[in-house]
């Protein structure tokens, strides 16, 4: 697949075809942008680029090498993952909980050293370059300050901030925006079995993320979705009961993180819609009705408290917090903020 293929990043692969056609690549690139948006697609890509055998300054998508760099068996490419512990001594990939540790780091600077085994280019990929740990991000300085010739670092993180700032300093950034939603549906027009009503569903609730719509569960999307939305409204219309059964029930559900992003994204539409009025700025836009109904019985800080409590939940779980605690501090969160007193949480920072 060329470059001309890839989805929503056209002013990106400007910018890295220009660096190919005047062979001045740096020697680390910072791909920075909201998961999904191609951030990988784009690393795996150049690499292509830089080692296919027939195309140039591009790539043929057919070729040993281009199949070997997509199927993660070429000897010049190198991924590293945040891992976590299996056991006493095994590791496995957890994007979400694991981290990029020192033992990966000087796996990757041996690598590096040693040099193209074909004369060609190395490249080595971090995706989830912020999840390195301390001494792993203080290890890849001393890469990034004497970077082998020819090699090439690509560090993939959803933001800037989120690596220390002499990394950020060592490195190219290159930002990748949301997909835009007409382009996001005609993608997906080409690669899902599903009405044109489904598909612009699945663009809204993506948010310029090619990777989430194809992600996205159809039965959560048309079913469950709603359910969990009426669940949330029918909590807060009877002032915050019954808490526990609300409790119980998000903390046992499989799929509770998902439903935390999604009531962040209906308080999300309806701060929009009390605001600007508008359904094509929904991201729930097929649960318009509902949006309505519900949008005027609170006002714009009580939508705003609300998505900034459900981002502290998420935090605070996916650091490990109890689940319990934290889920029981979010409801009453949000029944404040609909009542709009002061927040009730029990486990959120103290300033």
């Amino acid at each position: 697949m060329p470059f001309q293929e890839i989805v929503g990043q056209d002013r990106v692969i400007q910018i890295l075809k220009r660096a190919l056609e005047r062979d001045n690549l740096p020697h680390a690139y910072l791909y920075y942008g909201a998961d999904g948006v191609g951030k990988f697609k784009v690393a795996l890509s150049l690499a292509k680029a830089l080692l296919c055998e027939k195309a140039e300054r591009d790539f043929c998508g057919a070729c040993p090498v281009c199949r070997q760099i997509e199927s993660g068996n070429h000897a010049d490419v190198l991924v590293l993952r945040p891992e976590s512990r299996k056991g006493e001594k095994d590791w496995f990939v957890d994007p979400a909980m694991g981290t990029i540790r020192i033992e990966q780091i000087r796996q990757l600077q041996h690598w590096i050293a040693v040099g193209s085994f074909q004369g060609g280019w190395r490249l080595g990929i971090l995706e989830g370059a912020d999840k390195l740990n301390a001494h792993a991000a203080n290890s890849l300085l001393k890469t990034l300050e004497e970077p082998p010739p020819r090699s090439l670092l690509i560090l993939i993180s959803p933001t800037r901030t989120q690596l220390i700032p002499t990394i950020v300093s060592r490195c190219q950034p290159v930002y990748f925006p949301p997909i835009a939603r007409a382009e996001l549906e005609a993608a997906l027009t080409g690669r899902l079995e599903a009405s044109a009503d489904a598909v612009t569903v699945l663009a809204r609730l993506a948010d310029g993320s090619i990777g989430k719509a194809l992600a996205l569960d159809r039965d959560w999307v048309f079913q469950e979705r709603g359910q969990w939305i009426a669940r949330l409204c029918a909590f807060l219309d009877i002032g915050g009961g019954p808490f526990q059964d609300f409790v119980d029930e998000l903390i046992h559900f499989p799929r509770m993180m998902e439903v935390l992003e999604l009531y962040q994204t209906w308080f999300r539409d309806l701060l929009v819609y009390l605001e600007m009025g508008e359904a094509g700025r929904l991201l729930n836009a097929d649960l318009l009705k509902q949006v309505e109904q519900f949008s005027t019985r609170g006002d714009s800080l009580a939508w705003i408290g609300s998505i900034a409590a459900l981002q502290r939940a998420r935090e605070a779980i996916q650091n490990h917090f109890n689940s319990q605690l934290v889920v029981e501090g979010m409801l009453l969160d949000l029944v404040a903020h609909r009542d709009r007193q002061a927040p009730a949480s029990i486990w959120r920072e103290e300033s």
